[in-house]
């Protein structure tokens, strides 16, 4: 039975649902939700995919929801047709990196900077970076978000990494001084663990501190976790190739890649 803040519609064997993302919703202030689909079936015709989004969209107004975000894999042109039709707008293109840990390898590397633990009195300075680090993110570039809450966005999302949202954060250090963190996060029941978050401050970037925070989080991952997941996934948009020219460095390879849609309502 569908709910005020999720929305599920059923087509042959295929899923297709919409939730109401809070964190996103409490931020910005508007009632935000992500669109996904389980077992997509590519016999169902195209007016019946087209229909269904009609129902959901015409749900979700219901419900009162006004802003959707849909992520679909490159490869499924039929998914992308039918929600372009619909005035979805592309926010964003996503690449996804794997490191296997059964057939990848780290490098010899020599740390330039201390890497530790996150403490408590760091946080300010990480969230700082924060917010001045993410500017071609789905967020940004999405003209109905008021640009200082992308900004403040970040702040919270590293603050709450800190406060049990992340299985570690992983902060960088010159002169005892965070320069840079990365956040990981490993999910139950999933073959993979995530490098979710990161971030280097302007004034240190060059350096190999990113490319070292990403060694790290290798390592711990491998060294906590190597019994429950099979590797460790990375991603970002595709247009930002320093950070994946580190991924191949670290020995990480092409995973998958998705759009990202979005609509307001």
């Amino acid at each position: 039975m569908n709910n005020i803040d999720n929305i599920k519609i059923e087509i042959n064997d295929c899923n297709i649902s919409l939730n109401k993302d809070v964190f996103n919703s409490d931020h910005f202030g508007i009632k935000m939700g992500n669109i996904n689909i389980e077992n997509f079936d590519v016999t169902i015709s195209d007016i019946d995919l087209s229909r269904t989004f009609e129902s959901l969209i015409e749900k979700a107004k219901e419900a009162k929801f006004k802003h959707l975000t849909f992520k679909i894999d490159t490869n499924n042109k039929q998914l992308v047709k039918c929600v372009e039709k619909k005035q979805f707008s592309l926010a964003d293109t996503l690449i996804t990196y794997l490191f296997d840990f059964k057939k990848s390898i780290l490098p010899e590397m020599n740390h330039k900077c201390i890497l530790g633990d996150c403490k408590e009195e760091d946080i300010e300075t990480l969230k700082e970076i924060s917010r001045t680090s993410f500017q071609i993110d789905r967020f940004h570039s999405d003209d109905s978000l008021d640009n200082y809450l992308c900004d403040t966005y970040y702040e919270k999302w590293i603050e709450n990494s800190f406060n049990g949202f992340a299985d570690k954060v992983i902060v960088a250090y010159f002169n005892e001084v965070p320069v840079g963190y990365t956040t990981g996060k490993v999910y139950d029941n999933e073959k993979y663990g995530h490098l979710v978050l990161s971030a280097v401050s302007s004034e240190s970037r060059g350096l190999g501190v990113y490319t070292s925070m990403i060694y790290e989080g290798v390592h711990w991952m491998k060294n906590e976790y190597a019994n429950k997941v099979d590797g460790l996934l990375v991603g970002t948009q595709i247009n930002n190739i320093a950070v994946q020219k580190a991924w191949i460095k670290l020995g990480f390879s092409v995973f998958d890649s998705q759009y990202v849609f979005q609509k307001l309502l």
